[in-house]
C-alpha cells in the first residue's frame, strides 16, 4: 500500500515539474528570444502598378509566430501560430452558402385588397337611413326645453338682483371715496437723508473691504507661486535629480539602441519638375553619406518629375530590455527621493 502512495506522489511530482520546466522555458522564450521585423516599400511609376507596395512581417520564435500586412491598394493581414492560420483579413467567403430561390411569378411584395361593397353592405346603409317619423320627437322636445327655461328665469325672485346692484353701486362708492396720497414734506425729506448718506457710506466701505480683500488674495498667491518655483529649482539643481537623469538618459539609450535596425537599405530615383531642386536634394544625401552610409543610394532624373525606389529595413526586439530598463529605474533610490521631493513629502 505504501508502494503504491508513493509510486502517485512520483507520478505527481514528475507532472508538476514538468508544468513548472514548461513555463518557465516560456518565461525564457519571452524575454530572450528577439521578435524579428522586416519592412519593405516599393514604389513603381505605371498605369498598372499601385502607388506604393508595403510589406511588413513579423515573426518570433522560428516562425511559430508569424504576421505578415501587406498595403498594395488594399490591405491584407494573416497571422500564424505553430503554422496554423489564426487571422485573415479580408475573410475568405465560405462556399456551399445557399442562395434564396423564388418562382418566376412571386413577387416581394404584397398588395393590399380593396374593400369590395357587396349587397349586403348596402342594405345595411340604406337601414341606416333616418325615417320621416322622426322629426315630430325632436320637436316635442324643443318644447320641453322652452318650457323648463321659462319656469327657471320665473324662480329668480328680483331682489337678488337689486342686492347685487346695490353691492356693485357700494363698491363703486367706496373706490371714489379713497382719500389721495400726501406728499411728503419738507421735514420728511430733511429727516431721510442722514439715513441716505448712511447706506451711501456702508456701500463705499464695503467696496474699499473687497478691494483690500481681493489685492491680499493676489500677492498671497504670488508669493506661493514664487516659493513653488524657488522649491522645485532647488530640487532640480540637487543631486537626486542629477543621478535620475543620467539613470534614465542612459536606459533610453541602450533602447534606442536595441530598436535601431540591423540593416537598412534603399535605392531611390529622385527627380523634380526644376533640375535645381533635385541637384539640393542629391547635395543634401551627399551631406548625409556619413550617417546614412553606403547602402542609401539616391539617384537623381534631371528630364523629368520621378520618384521611384526601394526601401528594406530588417532589425528585431528583446523583451527583457525594456523590462530590465524598467526594473532598474524603479528599484533605483535616487528615483524613490526624486518622486516623493516632487510630491512635496520632504518638505
Amino acid at each position: 500500500m505504501l508502494h503504491i502512495l508513493l509510486l502517485i506522489l512520483k507520478i505527481i511530482g514528475i507532472v508538476l515539474l514538468c508544468i513548472l520546466g514548461v513555463l518557465i522555458l516560456g518565461i525564457v522564450c519571452a524575454l530572450f528570444v528577439p521578435v524579428r521585423y522586416r519592412i519593405e516599400a516599393v514604389r513603381k511609376e505605371g498605369e498598372e502598378e499601385p502607388p506604393v507596395a508595403v510589406t511588413v512581417k513579423i515573426t518570433w520564435l522560428l516562425h511559430f509566430v508569424n504576421v505578415l500586412v501587406r498595403f498594395a491598394g488594399e490591405l491584407s493581414v494573416r497571422a500564424r501560430f505553430m503554422f496554423i492560420p489564426v487571422f485573415r483579413l479580408p475573410k475568405r467567403e465560405k462556399g456551399g452558402g445557399r442562395a434564396e430561390t423564388r418562382k418566376p411569378g412571386q413577387k416581394k411584395g404584397r398588395k393590399k385588397r380593396k374593400k369590395e361593397k357587396t349587397p349586403e353592405n348596402t342594405e345595411g346603409e340604406m337601414d341606416t337611413e333616418p325615417s320621416g317619423n322622426g322629426g315630430t320627437g325632436d320637436s316635442a322636445e324643443e318644447e320641453r326645453n322652452i318650457e323648463e327655461t321659462k319656469t327657471a328665469e320665473k324662480t329668480i325672485s328680483p331682489g337678488s338682483v337689486k342686492g347685487d346692484e346695490k353691492e356693485d353701486a357700494q363698491k363703486a362708492g367706496g373706490e371714489k371715496t379713497e382719500e389721495p396720497e400726501k406728499s411728503p414734506t419738507l421735514w420728511d425729506k430733511l429727516r431721510a437723508i442722514p439715513k441716505i448718506l448712511g447706506s451711501i457710506f456702508a456701500k463705499i466701505k464695503s467696496i474699499f473691504e473687497n478691494i483690500q480683500y481681493t489685492i491680499q488674495n493676489i500677492c498671497d498667491k504670488i508669493k506661493s507661486v514664487s516659493d513653488t518655483i524657488e522649491y522645485y529649482r532647488t530640487v532640480i539643481e540637487g543631486e537626486p535629480f542629477r543621478h535620475s537623469f543620467a539613470l534614465c538618459k542612459k536606459e533610453l539609450r541602450s533602447i534606442a539602441k536595441s530598436l535601431k535596425p540591423t540593416r537598412f537599405e534603399a535605392a531611390l530615383v529622385v527627380g523634380m519638375d526644376d533640375p535645381a531642386a533635385t541637384g539640393e536634394i542629391l547635395a543634401v544625401c551627399g551631406m548625409l553619406y556619413p550617417i546614412l552610409g553606403p547602402k542609401v543610394n539616391v539617384a537623381g532624373d534631371f528630364e523629368r518629375k520621378r520618384l521611384e525606389g526601394r526601401v528594406y529595413i530588417r532589425g528585431k526586439l528583446r523583451l527583457f530590455t525594456f523590462i530590465r530598463a524598467a526594473v532598474r529605474v524603479y528599484f533605483n533610490k535616487d528615483i524613490r527621493k526624486l518622486y516623493g521631493l516632487l510630491k512635496k513629502e520632504a518638505v
